[in-house]
């Protein structure tokens, strides 16, 4: 994984993106090579509709352009100011404008992929959120479709900088345990909980159709609890490993635990529980886990996640 923390962060001209650039700058000012570039993708205000609905000459039209550049700067200004007020470091800011932008979601995945870009960050609503949904729709869009980089959705009411990773025993948790260690280290004084829920048992241990005797009960019960055994050991070896990353980053030994336990209510459930119990401000989670289950290309368990997790950062990892 390439150790380099650049963030790709997209922003709209509401107050939600203020505050959701403020958080993060919050979360990342201590961390000295962070670089964060601010993207705004601007609207297109059509104006050769405008020209002829109100009868502009050129003159008119090109003088509302500069407005319309002007006020598209003001927006990226404000941005960087807020970022920057919160602690985090002018230098490595950048700002770049997509001016008749259609579509920021789509312009910000092609940006993220020819400059290279691993990870991008918005806020969780925009300026023109829809009531029916939970999140804005370029953060809807990006949840779904940026299967090559990292994905922060901020809610700015971050209470806390504390980090819970979710771990699924599947290859993805090694990559969510590496972007922890690359973008989350430099935060010395928060806890990290590695935490794993385990899955329903694989259909070949279910009960079959009939009444199991006594000898078939107790080598169905020696089967389950090895692989249950073997299952754990490769998902504590990852919370190992990511425990002595941290460690070696300068985390105190004493911030970083690994908790497991049974599914309850539902792993996505039991993660939100564990988040509300433990005020939690920072959730990294894989984008898919050990299933292949293609819905919007989003695995379930981040799909409910990002749609009921509030108040803090979710981290999805590719």
């Amino acid at each position: 994984m390439n150790t380099e923390k650049k963030i790709l962060f997209g922003i709209d001209d509401s107050e939600f993106a203020l505050q959701a650039v403020t958080a993060v700058g919050g979360m990342l000012k201590n961390s000295r090579d962070h670089k964060v570039t601010l993207f705004f993708g601007a609207p297109d205000p059509n104006l050769p509709f405008l020209s002829k609905a109100l009868g502009l000459s050129a003159e008119a039209i090109e003088e509302f352009e500069k407005v319309c550049t002007l006020e598209e700067q003001k927006v990226l200004d404000r941005c960087k100011e807020a970022l920057t007020n919160s602690g985090f470091n002018s230098d490595r800011v950048e700002m770049i404008c997509e001016a008749k932008c259609s579509d920021p979601a789509y312009h910000l995945l092609q940006l993220a992929t020819e400059q290279g870009f691993e990870t991008l960050a918005l806020g969780l609503r925009g300026s023109a959120r829809a009531e029916r949904k939970l999140m804005g729709s370029v953060a809807y869009k990006l949840a779904h479709t940026a299967k090559d980089q990292a994905l922060w959705i901020i809610d700015p009411r971050i209470s806390s900088r504390d980090v819970l990773v979710a771990l699924v025993g599947a290859p993805i948790g090694i990559r969510v345990v590496e972007h922890v260690v690359t973008y989350f280290s430099h935060l010395k004084d928060s806890r990290f909980t590695f935490f794993h829920v385990t899955p329903p048992l694989p259909p070949q241990y279910w009960d079959d159709a009939r009444i199991l005797d006594t000898k078939e009960r107790q080598e169905r019960e020696e089967q389950i609890s090895q692989w249950m055994k073997g299952y754990t050991d490769r998902v504590k070896a990852i919370a190992v490993e990511g425990r002595e990353k941290l460690i070696k980053a300068g985390v105190p030994e004493k911030n970083v635990s690994f908790k497991i336990q049974r599914r309850e209510g539902g792993i996505a459930r039991d993660i939100l529980e564990e988040l509300e119990n433990n005020d939690y401000g920072i959730l990294v989670i894989g984008r898919k886990g050990s299933k292949e289950i293609d819905q919007f290309g989003l695995g379930s368990k981040a799909h409910k996640l990002l749609h009921n997790a509030h108040a803090l950062a979710i981290c999805v990892v590719n």
